[in-house]
This record gives C-alpha cells, structure tokens and sequence, in this order.
C-alpha cells in the first residue's frame, strides 16, 4: 500500500486513498505522516495542505432547488412573516404567480377577480395565499393561526384596497362567528360578547356598492342570531328591505316569529301559517310531463320546485347549522306534520310538541 501510494501524482487521487478508512488502519500514524512528508517533497504543484475537495453535499444547489425547496417551506409555513419573506425570495429567483403552487389553496369565487386584479405580483400571491391559509384553518377549526393569517391579510390589503378591506372583515366576522358556534357545539354556555352581536347586525344590514358578498356569511350570520335567540332583533330591528331580499333573514325572521309567538293564542298562527308555506314551497315538486311517439302523454320525472325562496339543498344546509332547542322543535313539528299529510297513514302516525299550529292541508 505504501508503494504504491508513493507513485500517486494526481491531487483528487491522493486525497481519496490517505483518507479511506483502510489507509487509515493498515498503516501506522507515524508511516502515514513519513508517506505525506515524501509526497510533499516530490511534486511542489501538490499541496497537501490545501482544503480537501468538496463532498457532495457542499455542492451548492441550483437555482432550481432552491425554488422547489422554498415552495415546499410556502405551503408548509403558517406564519404570516415568513410566507411573506419566502415569496420575497422567490420573486427575486423568478417572476410567476406562486398563488399557484399549490392547487389546494382555494379563495372564494366571489373574491378571486378582485384578488387577480392586484396589480403588484408580490402582493397578489400575498394576499392570495393569506386568505387560502386562513380559510383551511377554518376549516379545520383552527381558529388560532386562522387569526394571525387574517389579520395580516387585512394590514396588508388596508395599504391599497378599500374594497378588499371590507371583504377580509367580512371573513373575519364569519371567522369569530364559527369559533363561537364550535365552541358552543362542544358544550360552552358562554354567550357571544356584545361587540360580535354587534358586527353580525351591523353585516346583515350593510349595503355597499360593488362589493363581492359570500352567500354563506349571511347565512351562518342568521343562523348565528337563532342560535342566541337574537329574535327581537329578527322580528322587530331587521329592516323590512333585508327581509324582502335576503331569503335567509326572510326565514329566520319567520322562525323567531313563530317561536316567539308559540305561547300565545291561536291568532298568532299567522306567522306560523307563512313560515308552513314557505317550507312547503321550498319541499315541493313539479312533475314534467312528455308525449310519446304514440301520442300518448307519459311522466318523465319530477324536479324541484323552481317557486321555493332557496332551494332545497340550500334549505337542508341552513337547518342544519341551527341547534337552538325550540326552533329545532318548531322546525320538526312542521315536518312530522307535512310528513303525515303527504303520507296520510293514519295507523303509523307520527306525533310532535306544536303540531296544532300548523294547516291541516297542503296549499293549492
């Protein structure tokens, strides 16, 4: 070994063999020292004390990786600086729109021409990006990084868009009104601090030129005031243009009537009696009718009733977001009775608190 070690001329070649683990155990310290020493006099290009040639991992990335490692820090990162320091970087690599980089970040389709329309790429994929985050903590109820990520999404779109300004306070206001609704649904009686009361009346009655509204704020905020039986505010403080425009205030004006009218006489059915039509309304069929090559006319199927205020899906999704005791059982009373009218079997009839509020008939 120490031979042929002798006869080594090339740099890369000397450092790879003195450093192996076998030189190191076959030969002595003090034969390996005398074998550096003999080398160092036969060739003064060779300088053994020179830094050993660089191992794999010292190699610097490309640009490429490193792009690909800071999207990857992108979608994992929760925290509003960084996300902001990462695309910093990034759009000093490259100019391309990191909104994209992951195709399970999603924005609301009312809100992504307003975003898309952000002038500043940096700041589109910021505010993109703090509001796709935010709404997958909500998601996933986690309320604490949903706070961070859009209150820096507000700071940021304050600076230039008054539009985007309301639009995140908007989200925000929905934010707090599903972290109280979950903290109820696991068993907190704390009621909802009068400031949120506040910004739920104040979102129900705000009529602002050109901006984009998501339908399911208005009603999580409705189902929110039932919830806390807010129903003077609904029978007596919305105003009459919100009922006539807004299907869900319209029904849970009809509900909080109806519940807060359940002690009184039979006079007091009205409300009860408009609250039945709707539903029955929104419940019903229409049947399309074909005529066959015969000239027969024969059923083709039946479709949802175009008439309803909401339709039915709608309808299912909204009832299913309340838990208020009396109007589920308002709201239950009424289908045990639409139930036993549509089936009309008298043997297995089913029964229910309030049911003598309600018709006896379906309408014409």
């Amino acid at each position: 070994l120490a031979a042929n070690f002798r006869h080594l001329e090339d740099l890369s070649l000397v450092f790879v063999v003195s450093s192996h683990k076998l030189f190191m155990e076959l030969l002595k310290e003090e034969e390996r020292k005398v074998l550096v020493e003999q080398m160092r006099k036969r060739s003064a290009t060779i300088n053994l004390s020179a830094k050993p040639l660089p191992s794999f991992y010292d190699i610097p990335a490309s640009a490429s990786v490193n792009i690909g490692q800071l999207e990857q820090q992108l979608i994992l990162s929760l925290e509003p600086r960084r996300i902001r320091q990462i695309l910093i970087e990034l759009h000093g690599m490259t100019e391309r729109p990191f909104w994209r980089v992951n195709s399970k970040w999603e924005v609301p389709p009312d809100y992504i021409n307003v975003i898309l329309g952000i002038k500043d790429n940096l700041t589109k994929d910021l505010v993109y990006i703090l509001m796709a985050k935010g709404l997958h903590c909500i998601s996933i109820k986690d309320f604490v990084h949903a706070r961070l990520l859009f209150s820096a999404c507000l700071e940021l779109v304050t600076e230039f868009s008054p539009k985007l300004r309301q639009v995140m306070l908007n989200e925000m206001l929905l934010l707090e009104v599903r972290a109280h609704e979950t903290m109820a649904a696991e068993g907190s009686k704390e009621r909802p601090p009068p400031d949120l009361v506040s910004r739920v009346r104040g979102y129900l009655e705000m009529r602002i030129h050109d901006l984009p509204l998501r339908q399911v704020v208005g009603e999580e905020c409705v189902a929110f005031m039932l919830n806390w039986r807010e129903n003077d505010y609904l029978t007596l403080q919305v105003p009459p243009s919100l009922v006539m425009n807004n299907p869900y205030i319209k029904l849970g004006q009809l509900l909080a009537s109806t519940c807060k009218e359940l002690p009184g006489p039979k006079e007091s059915r009205r409300t009860a009696k408009e609250l039945w039509d709707v539903v029955v309304q929104i419940c019903s069929v229409s049947i399309q009718h074909k005529r066959n090559s015969d000239g027969r006319v024969g059923l083709i199927k039946q479709r949802e009733s175009s008439m309803g205020i909401l339709q039915r899906s709608k309808f299912i999704t909204f009832v299913k977001k309340l838990r208020e005791p009396l109007v589920l059982t308002t709201l239950i009373s009424l289908f045990v009775r639409l139930h036993s009218i549509v089936r009309d079997d008298i043997v297995n009839e089913v029964t229910a608190e309030h049911l003598s509020i309600w018709p006896s008939t379906l309408p014409k």
